[in-house]
């Protein structure tokens, strides 16, 4: 449970944000900045994620290449102040010591930099495109005399996706077309990335304009809403959250603490010059290091990723345990020390027990395919979740909505947008959300429930991350409201007999139950808290999200459709085969289900139901708890965190952690928690730094690289 002192980030909340004039902190040359970073991360991501697979740089939280291009820019910064300081202490050189100065980006000015590209970068990436593009394009190519495919991309409209066999075929196999190399791979160091760029850049002209202009309007468009609308759905609850409930929204600690240049808001030290920090970023680089060398050198010791500590139990009923895995996860291991302990208790408490109740199932007989049905529990947790949250919010919410039609005068100068224009973004981006599939023809209350659901899920997440901050991008039940959708109705509510064009659309927005859409929501959050405490106007973040949103959905777009009719798209993203790799073969997997369910049926399935409201009665049940019970040990929103993944990537961390901030906490109390808390950070840092580093070798040495995949959940 909480300790009641232990509240590192909370106080953090009372920081004024009035040092700066609004807007003062996005110049142009910021916006610049960041514009011309989100062209080379996209570069970069093209090559690592796309062509190579040798990093998934895109899917951390924030992604890699916004970290590196941090460390850049204050290492930039730096190098320009000792210059200038050298100009002025030697007396010579004076205009130059001039130009370092007005070269030298102000730390609000980073910030913004950083917060662009944390949500342009991951656009292009695994995360995001690489699951549209397959929705969009899986029926014109992979169908077979087994399933329906071909069949289910004759009912898609060409103004969503362009149709046909010898289309899809372009598509997936390649064009003819050859994009001239410049020869600027022979440049030392920065050659490769170069290329790289000049092939995006000129990408571009390869790609059929008169099949895609259409589709790549209407999902730009539609993209872009569904992103403003979350994000302005989230702001909504910005009072309540921050200032009502008073959650510490942990992730943002990490750019507070690299850019605020008066020290650490957590320690009191100079971040750079505190040797916890150095330790902590030491002990990541060295573990990625080793893991790194010997994946060449198998000889040289190293940790690994997991251990399999399943594999020892051999013995029935005990062998029901044998997935039961160990996994090391750096940027768990060091976010995660600011995660409250009652929820890292609640994850580990919960990982374990639907693991240990699997032999005592066993035991019993009873042993059904998918127990202990752990997607269904995390559904059903998440659905009351949601209910309650915008419950417990809904005085503030209630204010909201009167001081947007007028009725009450609010002062929301303070706030990251105005309240009338965060309601009419969210109502109108959500109407868009809602209403485009059913004007090509999903039926209307499949859409409102599959797109309402969805809309669930994103408040529960950007709401655990608020009061958590645990870095996981998976943080939800993947594919989750479809599934519950037929779990409860059947399939017939939605496809009855061969009348399957309305759940084919549908199927074509499956990306949005697996995509890092919540992860950036919450990400463009942070980022205005991270700007209060930096004393920056919160509205000047919320405006650069924003345009962060709309740029990155382009980027991300014309990326990959270039790399594709470059290279065909059942080898990107693979590890020299052909089938379009993990994500492609996902969304695959889900039009073969909807085949399925057009051959068979699927009835209601009472068992899975069950479960799910098992999970919805968990989560009851543990709300009452907290408010009866000021030390009631559970937390909900750990128990389903605990029950999003079938494997228990977070049971490890999440003990590890707890068990250690017990011993901080009663060995120094409050102070010796803040003091290492920011050796946890920077041990995320050194890990992302690493791996940053790692996929940039990739660039060069492509094949070594791939030895040793990082992976983030």
């Amino acid at each position: 449970m909480s300790h009641p002192l232990e509240k590192p980030a909370a106080s953090l909340v009372d920081e004024p944000g009035r040092g700066l004039a609004p807007y003062q902190s996005a110049t142009a040359r910021a916006l610049l900045v960041a514009l011309l970073l989100t062209f080379v991360c996209a570069a970069w991501t093209r090559q690592a994620e796309l062509i190579t697979l040798t990093s998934q740089i895109s899917e951390a939280t924030p992604c890699v290449a916004s970290i590196m291009c941090l460390f850049l820019l204050l290492g930039l910064g730096a190098l320009l102040g000792k210059a200038a300081r050298f100009t002025e202490i030697t007396g010579r050189f004076a205009g130059l010591g001039r130009w370092c100065r007005r070269l030298m980006l102000r730390p609000v000015e980073i910030l913004v930099v950083f917060i662009f590209l944390a949500i342009a970068a991951p656009m292009p990436g695994i995360g995001l495109f690489r699951l549209v593009m397959p929705c969009l394009m899986a029926t014109q190519y992979f169908g077979l005399p087994t399933n329906h495919l071909e069949e289910m991309s004759q009912t898609i409209p060409w103004q969503l996706a362009p149709g046909g066999s010898e289309v899809g075929r372009l598509y997936w196999e390649g064009s003819d077309a050859v994009i001239p190399a410049l020869g600027l791979d022979r440049i030392p160091i920065i050659g490769q990335p170069l290329e790289g760029a000049a092939h995006l850049l000129l990408g571009v002209s390869i790609i059929p304009w008169k099949l895609w202009a259409v589709p790549f309007l209407v999902w730009t468009f539609y993209i872009c809403s569904y992103f403003i609308a979350a994000f302005c759905l989230v702001t909504l609850f910005r009072r309540h959250w921050e200032e009502d409930e008073r959650l510490s929204f942990p992730m943002s600690s990490f750019a507070v603490e690299m850019i605020r240049p008066q020290g650490s808001l957590l320690s009191g030290h100079n971040f750079y010059r505190d040797p916890v920090v150095w330790i902590g970023f030491s002990l990541a680089v060295l573990y990625n290091t080793m893991s790194a060398v010997a994946a060449v050198n198998p000889a040289v010791p190293a940790l690994g990723i997991s251990y399999p500590l399943g594999n020892i139990f051999t013995e029935s009923p005990w062998n029901a345990m044998r997935g039961f895995t160990i996994f090391y996860k750096p940027e768990l291991l060091g976010l995660g020390y600011l995660v409250p302990s009652d929820v890292l208790f609640s994850i580990w408490f919960f990982s374990l027990g639907e693991w240990v109740i699997r032999p005592f199932a066993k035991i019993v007989g009873y042993m059904p395919s998918g127990f202990p049905f752990m997607a269904e529990q995390a559904m059903g947790a998440f659905a009351v979740l949601a209910l309650y949250f915008v419950w417990s919010a809904r005085r503030s919410l209630w204010q909201t909505i009167l001081a947007t039609v007028g009725s009450l005068k609010i002062n929301d100068s303070e706030e990251p947008l105005s309240y009338r224009f965060a309601a009419l973004g969210a109502i109108v981006g959500m109407i868009v959300v809602f209403t485009l599939p059913i004007v090509f023809g999903v039926v209307w209350w499949v859409s409102l429930l599959y797109f309402g659901l969805m809309f669930g899920v994103l408040i529960v997440y950007c709401r655990n991350r608020a009061e958590m901050g645990w870095p996981v991008v998976w943080g939800y039940p993947l594919y989750g409201q479809r599934q519950s959708m037929v779990t409860f109705l059947g399939s017939g509510a939605f496809i009855t007999g061969r009348e399957y064009a309305s759940f084919t659309i549908l199927s074509m927005f499956s990306w949005m139950q697996r995509t890092v859409n919540q992860a950036l929501t919450s990400t463009g959050q942070e980022g205005y808290v991270a700007a209060h405490r930096l004393g920056e106007s919160r509205r000047t973040i919320a405006h650069v999200v924003l345009l962060a949103i709309v740029v990155g959905v382009v980027v991300g777009f014309l990326t990959n459709l270039a790399t594709i009719y470059e290279y065909g798209g059942v080898t990107l993203s693979s590890s020299g085969d052909i089938t379009g790799g993990g994500m492609t073969q996902e969304i695959v997997g889900q039009y073969n289900q909807l085949s399925q369910w057009m051959d068979r049926p699927q009835m209601p399935d009472v068992r899975r139901i069950t479960y799910t409201l098992w999970g919805a009665l968990m989560v009851i049940g543990m709300i009452t708890g907290r408010h009866l019970w000021v030390r009631f040990p559970f937390h909900p929103g750990g128990f389903a965190l605990a029950n999003c993944h079938g494997m228990p990537y977070m049971f490890f961390p999440a003990l590890l952690l707890w068990l250690v901030k017990l011993g901080t906490l009663h060995i120094g109390g409050v102070k010796l928690y803040r003091r290492v808390a920011p050796g946890f950070l920077a041990f995320t840092l050194g890990h992302i730094f690493s791996v940053g580093v790692w996929s940039l070798v990739g660039l060069y040495a492509g094949e070594l690289v791939r030895r040793y995949v990082v992976w983030f959940i």
